[in-house]
């Protein structure tokens, strides 16, 4: 009787692929949140026009907040969604299960 090994219960294949185009995605997505809230707050047009270094540094942090924020949520989005369809793909190439019912033939 030959038995094969049970399967990993983790999918170590890839790991440091969908890590990069987690990291990938991110990045990008924090680029764009920097542009939009840069484009919104405009810190340096106050220093510019001379606005206190209170208010300067407020919308500098709403800048940065927004763009790691942004990234961060779009690194997770993006690692989770990765491990779905690598989770999905591997249960998938387990194939159906071996056990099959037989008719009696009494």
């Amino acid at each position: 009787m030959s038995e094969l090994p049970p399967p990993d219960l983790m999918d170590n294949q890839g790991r440091l692929r969908r890590i990069v185009i987690a990291l990938l995605v991110g990045g990008a997505a924090a680029a764009l949140g920097y542009y939009i809230a840069d484009s919104m707050a405009r810190p340096d047009e106050m220093v510019a026009a001379g606005k206190t270094s209170g208010s300067v540094a407020r919308a500098s942090q709403f800048v940065f907040y927004v763009a790691g924020f942004a990234g961060i949520f779009m690194f997770l989005v993006a690692l989770k969604l990765q491990d779905w369809l690598a989770d999905k793909k591997y249960r998938a190439s387990l194939g159906p299960p071996q056990a099959r019912a037989r008719e009696r033939n009494d």
